[in-house]
């Protein structure tokens, strides 16, 4: 009997060719959301604390950031193509993401892709934005959506997963995947704490990566 495996994919800036949350924050928030992205990136803080500091700086209505969105966004044309590869190989494939519902969902819907989602919730209240995590994991305030925990559920089921990921949060799921495709920030954390990994920068590349493990 086939080892059952699965895939799972950070969103911004993997998914989509640039960080939706940053250009959102780049538009709508103060300059001060730099200062916390630097805390962040020097381990200070977890991506908890820092989305949810980030986001109370953002005053600006839904439907104001989806138009924003809907403007900047831009997928990797060839995700369309890795989503029919993995049905094809009967791949488990899932996006796991520390952006927030409303434009991850958005995006989705619009370029007609449906792969099951975990990310942070935004709350609207009067022109601002509150962050609510039903995917944090209860032992660690580190990160809104636990990745890592996804990796360990899959791995109770008998699964075997592949990682795809290009940034900070995305580190603890590389640690524990059987098979890592990396870029950017991800690819530096990875050669820093010696995690094996393939570097990629389309899913068309992480698609012949996969090879013969799928």
């Amino acid at each position: 009997m086939p080892e059952k495996r699965a895939v799972l994919s950070d969103f911004d800036g993997t998914i989509t060719r640039t960080d939706v949350a940053e250009a959102i924050l780049d538009e709508f928030a103060p300059s001060e959301w730099r200062e916390i992205e630097e805390l962040y990136r020097a381990r200070k803080i977890g991506t908890r604390d820092s989305m949810a500091r980030q986001f109370a700086l953002v005053r600006a209505r839904q439907d104001e950031l989806l138009r924003f969105v809907d403007r900047e966004a831009v997928i990797d044309e060839t995700f369309r193509e890795f989503v029919s590869f993995c049905r094809r190989r009967g791949l488990v494939l899932e996006i796991v993401s520390e952006g927030l519902d409303f434009y991850v969902r958005h995006l989705l819907r619009k370029w007609n892709i449906r792969v099951p989602v975990r990310t942070n919730r935004a709350i609207f209240e009067e022109g601002r934005v509150r962050i609510e995590y039903p995917w944090a994991d209860a032992t660690c305030r580190l990160c809104g959506t636990c990745k890592l925990l996804r990796v360990f559920e899959l791995r109770a089921q008998g699964y075997r997963t592949a990682y795809i990921g290009n940034g900070h949060s995305d580190l603890c799921p590389a640690i524990e995947a059987d098979l890592v495709f990396a870029k950017s920030e991800l690819a530096d954390l990875c050669r820093e704490e010696e995690i094996d990994f393939t570097p990629f920068d389309r899913f068309s590349d992480v698609q012949r990566g996969l090879g013969a493990w799928a």
